[in-house]
């Protein structure tokens, strides 16, 4: 039977951005959530989307594959006088790539031996966000295959 390791996945990525020093130089690490965002979040954040599993059934492993959203949320950059040093666009285009950077082509090992999780940067998605003015919304989807 095929594992559902979504949640050991989320485990070793979620660590892995905050540790990132690409990714960091952008957002805090104290700005890195699992799915639940505080109440009125300082921007620019990361949230840890909803994952969707797959088992490999054929393979007669005990594992499966796991796609995950990974959402950087940004508005525009402003100095200390309040002038814009970098649009909001373009900070997500950034975020995305350095996310991308910091899982593309890693294998990561699972908590407790429980296999090793090789992720694989799939594509992103730059959005407006409707949801704040002034905010965009970077989505880098990532598949994580893991071998039991």
């Amino acid at each position: 039977m095929a594992q559902d390791f979504a949640l050991p996945i989320r485990r070793v990525i979620l660590p892995r951005l905050k540790a990132d020093a690409g990714v960091t130089a952008l957002i805090p690490a104290a700005r890195i959530y699992p799915a639940t965002v505080p109440a009125n979040p300082t921007f620019p954040f990361i949230r840890y989307g909803a994952s969707m599993v797959a088992p490999f059934r054929a393979s007669g492993l005990d594992s499966s594959a796991v796609t995950v959203a990974i959402h950087a949320f940004t508005k525009d950059i402003t100095n200390g006088s309040g002038a814009i040093t970098m649009t909001a666009e373009d900070a997500a285009a950034k975020m995305a790539d350095a996310i991308g950077r910091a899982v593309d082509d890693t294998t990561l090992a699972l908590e407790g031996g429980a296999g090793k999780a090789r992720v694989t940067w799939t594509g992103t998605n730059l959005l407006q966000d409707p949801d704040e003015a002034g905010a965009w919304h970077a989505v880098v989807n990532l598949r994580v295959e893991v071998a039991g």
